[in-house]
């Protein structure tokens, strides 16, 4: 008799999507819309990206998605947010979606943690929100962590065509930038903009 089994990674993959489409539509406090986070995903699973860090996790929609792309291969996502009430929200829907296993979370000011961080990243995104941070914050985070993005990794950046992130200083201080090729993507009236890291 033949028995059909399934992986746990496709198991687990099917339970994280489960949850975001039940919860598509129940999400605020500045997080990224659903086509934008199946963006997210879709851009680790091209590259088979492993090393994931998000700048600004709110209440976690994005870092559900990075998580489901990490799941799928193997490997990890650290979320740094400012807001304590946030961070309680994130991690109770962290453990709900069962994603918390791949999920280091880290409470505080981005300024402040980046350097403390020993990992070298394949992708970034960041997503801080606009009104918690100085208003150079955008720039400030990239040059605090484009030192740890690995060569041929993306740095990511939500809100770049919307005005509520960036004002035209960060992509104007990526054009000058002769190691990185950035395109905007625009699946949602927020845009992402994606930055790879290339050798010149």
């Amino acid at each position: 008799m033949n028995m059909q089994t399934t992986s746990p990674v496709l198991d687990l993959n099917s339970t994280i999507q489960e949850y975001l489409v039940q919860n598509e539509k129940n999400w605020t406090d500045y997080n990224v819309p659903f086509a934008d986070g199946e963006i997210l995903e879709k851009l680790i699973l091209q590259n088979n990206y492993k090393t994931v860090l998000e700048i600004g996790t709110s209440t976690g929609h994005s870092t559900i998605w990075l998580a489901k792309a990490v799941a799928q291969t193997g490997g990890k996502v650290i979320t740094i947010e400012i807001d304590e009430n946030r961070f309680k929200k994130a991690k109770h829907n962290f453990e709900k979606a069962g994603v918390s296993h791949l999920i280091e979370m880290k409470l505080g000011n981005a300024i402040q943690i980046i350097p403390t961080l020993n990992e070298t990243f394949n992708f970034i995104f960041s997503d801080a929100t606009w009104n918690a941070q100085p208003e150079d914050c955008y720039l400030n985070f990239f040059k605090l962590s484009e030192p740890k993005l690995a060569i041929g990794g993306l740095y990511t950046m939500h809100n770049v065509t919307d005005g509520f992130g960036d004002d035209g200083r960060f992509l104007a201080y990526l054009e000058k930038l002769d190691n990185y090729q950035t395109s905007i993507i625009t699946t949602s009236s927020a845009g992402i903009s994606i930055s790879k890291k290339i050798i010149i």
